[in-house]
């Protein structure tokens, strides 16, 4: 190696690696110098006043002012094959220059370069800040999901990436949104690439593109969910054609009160125990009891009620046998448990006890 190294058949690139050296290119290259000093002509793809500026810009920029004769080349190819504009050709270089790429007689990392951005429709400055945008946020993308997910992302995973983000227009901090969205709201312990393409998909269809539009959106579409879901189940409950009225007092328990179907329920039994025919306004009176009293659940409904039933009982009691005199007021909760045989029964008692107090 060091016998090559010194002859000139070897030569090391940036990053270490050995690459053999074009001799015939070298030749070349010393040829058209020697030719330059000589004052001719400068070889036929150089003699666009354009193009000879932006060879020399990029052989001062990245090659020292000494570029061999292939990037000569490269450079005609770049403008009259792909037909590059000069602002994305220079940018070309700076590309593989960052990224260490650009060595030696070694154009297969540039001409690999140019076939991706040719094949993305590059031509102009403009289009070129086009796919370097969307580059950045598919990598913005990749490593906001990648976090969220815990595992390096292999290429499939990035084809999907490239569809959400060339394809659906997501912005890159959409589908991790919906993966934490996922785990957390929609309780999935696995969710796969498959399954967000599905959702984004339908998001996209909605014209969803950023996170704020699909909070609203799943929002919307839970709220429609529970609507409908309460509707199916007080139309089985209560046995009747659901109207206007009605379908308001749904949309506020599934949506405003929120309050689930046992619940609801209860509140039906409850009231069917002394009444005939429920309406749903009469059990929202009864929900709305509950929900003054601090009662969210059918366990703390049942505990409220047995309470109520009790203190009603003491109550009774204490007005049988109270004297005709004696100033009352019924409080609420006595009220809602009244029944008219009792409200008579107390009646006829209180008539009884002063026909005994007359008599003595």
């Amino acid at each position: 190696l060091f016998y090559l190294t010194s002859a000139g058949l070897l030569e090391q690139s940036d990053d270490g690696s050995l690459l053999l050296v074009d001799i015939k290119a070298r030749e070349v290259d010393r040829y058209i110098d020697s030719r330059k000093d000589e004052g001719l002509e400068t070889p036929p793809q150089h003699r666009d006043p354009a193009m000879v500026k932006l060879s020399a810009s990029i052989a001062d920029s990245f090659f020292a002012g000494h570029m061999g004769y292939i990037w000569y080349r490269f450079i005609d190819d770049c403008h009259s094959v792909f037909k590059l504009d000069p602002q994305v050709i220079y940018a070309l270089f700076a590309n593989l220059s960052e990224r260490r790429k650009l060595f030696g007689k070694n154009t297969r990392p540039a001409e690999e370069l140019r076939e991706a951005w040719s094949k993305r429709g590059v031509r102009t400055e403009k289009d070129l800040e086009k796919i370097l945008g969307d580059d950045r946020r598919i990598e913005a993308c990749r490593d906001s999901l990648g976090k969220k997910r815990r595992k390096a992302l292999d290429e499939v995973d990035l084809d999907y990436i490239r569809t959400w983000i060339l394809t659906y227009k997501m912005e890159p901090d959409v589908p991790a949104f919906l993966y934490t969205y996922l785990r957390k709201d929609m309780d999935k312990e696995k969710v796969t690439m498959k399954q967000m393409d599905e959702i984004l998909q339908e998001w996209f269809s909605h014209n969803i593109h950023t996170v704020d539009a699909a909070k609203d959106y799943e929002m919307k579409k839970k709220a429609a969910d529970r609507t409908q879901a309460m509707t199916e189940f007080c139309g089985e409950l209560f046995r009747k054609r659901l109207d206007g009225p009605d379908l308001q007092i749904i949309e506020k328990w599934a949506n405003t009160d929120c309050w689930e179907e046992p619940i609801v329920r209860y509140a039906y039994e409850v009231l069917h125990k002394f009444m005939g025919s429920i309406t749903l306004s009469q059990v929202d009176e009864r929900l709305m009891l509950w929900k003054e009293n601090g009662v969210a659940s059918v366990t703390k409904a049942k505990q409220f009620e047995a309470e109520s039933k009790k203190k009603n009982k003491e109550a009774y009691q204490e007005r049988k046998y109270a004297a005709p005199s004696s100033a009352y007021e019924p409080s609420i909760m006595e009220n809602e448990y009244s029944k008219d045989h009792l409200e008579k029964k107390e009646q006829e008692s209180l008539e009884l006890l002063d026909d005994l107090l007359k008599d003595e």
